[in-house]
């Protein structure tokens, strides 16, 4: 009898274990506030029809890129996300582009010819895709790593695509964003902001059982401030 009621009770904390779990949230909120594109000056030539004035060039406009915020060691059971890509003329509609693990990029052709497009990844066999004229191609991410795409007709374009390992990446849009992450296990993560493929923000933090915790940044001309990096409150 005493053996009956030592393997009740330890198959009760069994199934209590998932209902504590599954208490866990965080919270994150992010204002984003679009600024100026960020690039390096570059030479270029004024023609006036015999002299050529050499003049420095400094990007304007606005942010091209996008931002987009990673939790290391998060891996939530989600459909594979899909990206878009344009070919027009010789530019790709995107630079770079970040995608988690096994994501889709559709490589849409807008001109009224076939193109090519080379994928390769660093250590890999490179991949020829051909897209017939107005219509599209997908092309399956299934390793992480760093890819370049080059249009085999324009070999100077190119767009960079990096796969991470992590099955989750938030798009941020201009404004406010907020997003609840009801279904984290308590652990040690990393929080990484992303402006396109590059890291500018990075913060660990852990994750509490039963316990609500906020992250609250603000994103302003490229800048990342943390207002309220961590805030708990016990439920």
């Amino acid at each position: 009898m005493k053996r009956f009621f030592t393997l009740f009770f330890i198959c009760q904390i069994f199934f209590l274990i998932p209902f504590s779990v599954s208490a866990t949230m965080i919270k994150l909120t992010i204002n984003y506030n679009r600024g100026e594109e960020k690039g390096e000056q570059y030479r270029v030539d004024i023609r006036d029809g015999y002299w050529n004035f050499p003049v420095l060039n400094v990007p304007n406009g606005k942010e091209k890129e996008q931002y987009s915020v990673v939790i290391e060691g998060y891996k939530p059971s989600v459909e594979a996300k899909k990206e878009k890509l344009e070919l027009s003329g010789a530019e790709f509609s995107r630079r770079k582009v970040l995608f988690p693990k096994n994501a889709v990029l559709t490589i849409e052709n807008k001109e009224k010819f076939p193109r090519k497009v080379k994928i390769a990844r660093e250590g890999g066999e490179p991949v020829s895709i051909e897209i017939q004229p107005g219509s599209s191609a997908d092309h399956l991410f299934s390793e992480s790593g760093d890819y370049t795409l080059t249009d085999e007709s324009f070999p100077w374009n190119t767009s960079s695509v990096k796969v991470l390992e992590t099955t989750y990446i938030w798009r941020l849009k201009e404004g406010t964003n907020n997003k609840d992450i009801p279904d984290i296990a308590p652990g040690s993560y990393s929080l990484k902001i992303y402006y396109g493929t590059n890291t500018i923000y990075t913060e660990d933090f852990m994750v509490v059982q039963s316990a609500a915790q906020s992250f609250i940044y603000k994103i302003d001309k490229g800048r990342v401030a943390n207002l309220n990096s961590l805030s708990t409150s016990m439920d």
